[in-house]
């Protein structure tokens, strides 16, 4: 984390049926937490910003400690100084932006940081009712900046926005990380936002956290299929590119000794490039000659195989990384699958995204 701080979280909540029991400890600049909605995501935020109080344990920013049963410790959501940006990036639509921005503040406090990194100067003077979705959470990440909080709490920022929209605001959020020198927690739902903003990423199923590590280790591995089955994973791989050819608006991606074919982009041989691609969109064959258009046929094994749900999913190791895989369980039955299978992964150069990185 770029200031020391770590954040320590050890605490419980139930709410009805459902508890909430968290111990991890928050060490890096961003960190993600990614799981299916009613794992507890949310819940976990609202205790953290002290707009809600576990039951039990403790939750502390650094030295200090802001919540604690054993000695009833319970710091307010004000004294905490946590800037917190919703789902839906409300607004009060009487204000204009600026005042938007102003609003709640006990002082005058710097905010000309947040508007430039968010370049949302230009409609300072409009009305929410007069801004896209796009630019309305881009006022509300401002809003939150300009308290001068000590850490940036996000709850499903880009939620609501369209994947155009998505694309358009994740590079606003690496703005914000690279300029405030402050602690940011993400909570997401999409595997691909935990990929492109996050250092660290925590799963969370049912209350639990599940798993943790760096997110281009975690998300990609067998231990992430079950948030993959919930969430619609979009595999991420971080490959080098070996080719590079505008004329035929292909580049070449080297995974093992195999090559993977993306779409042209102005990236340079050599580079590393973070790639995804949905679970639904690779077709497995049991041949490698087909005659299809599809540019990519790589070879794998299958190292897990789970038929449990509404479709089969797999794991396909292809030269030490993963891909998640999902198929009917009739066209698993037709091609016999099994765990040490060998497999083909028919995947079009089209249905393959290149990440913010």
């Amino acid at each position: 984390m770029a200031d020391g701080t770590k954040i320590r979280l050890d605490f419980r909540k139930r709410l009805g049926s459902f508890t909430l029991e968290v111990n991890c400890t928050l060490e890096a600049k961003v960190s993600a937490f990614l799981g299916p909605s009613g794992s507890g995501k949310s819940t976990l935020l609202n205790c953290i910003s002290g707009t809600l109080a576990p039951d039990d344990g403790e939750i502390a920013f650094g030295e200090e400690v802001l919540y604690a049963s054993a000695s009833k410790i319970n710091l307010p959501p004000e004294k905490r100084r946590f800037g917190y940006v919703f789902q839906e990036g409300y607004l009060f639509p009487h204000l204009t932006v600026a005042q938007n921005i102003r609003y709640g503040q006990p002082k005058p406090r710097k905010s000309s940081a947040a508007i430039d990194v968010l370049e949302i100067s230009e409609f300072l003077q409009r009305y929410p009712r007069e801004l896209s979705g796009g630019q309305r959470q881009r006022v509300a990440i401002a809003r939150a900046l300009a308290m001068e909080p000590r850490m940036l709490l996000m709850d499903e920022p880009l939620a609501s926005l369209d994947s155009a929209l998505k694309e358009r605001i994740i590079p606003y959020l690496h703005h914000v990380k690279d300029t405030f020198d402050i602690p940011i927690l993400y909570i997401t739902h999409a595997f691909s936002e935990a990929m492109a903003l996050a250092d660290e990423a925590f799963l969370i199923a049912n209350g639990t956290i599940i798993a943790n590590g760096e997110p281009h280790r975690l998300l990609t591995a067998p231990a992430a299929m079950p948030i993959a089955q919930l969430t619609g994973v979009e595999n991420t791989l971080f490959l080098p590119v070996t080719a590079s050819d505008k004329a035929r608006g292909l580049i070449l991606l080297e995974i093992g000794d195999q090559a993977l074919v993306i779409p042209y982009t102005d990236i340079g041989i050599g580079e590393i490039v973070p790639v995804a691609v949905r679970a639904e969109d690779i077709i497995i064959s049991l041949e490698p000659d087909l005659s299809i258009s599809a540019r990519n046929i790589l070879k794998g094994t299958i190292q897990y195989l789970d038929i449990k749900s509404e479709y089969t999913w797999l794991s396909i190791l292809i030269d030490w990384h993963h891909l998640a895989v999902k198929i009917t369980h009739a066209a698993r039955k037709q091609l016999q699958l099994q765990e040490g299978s060998e497999v083909y992964c028919v995947i079009k150069a089209s249905a393959i995204n290149l990440l913010w990185d």
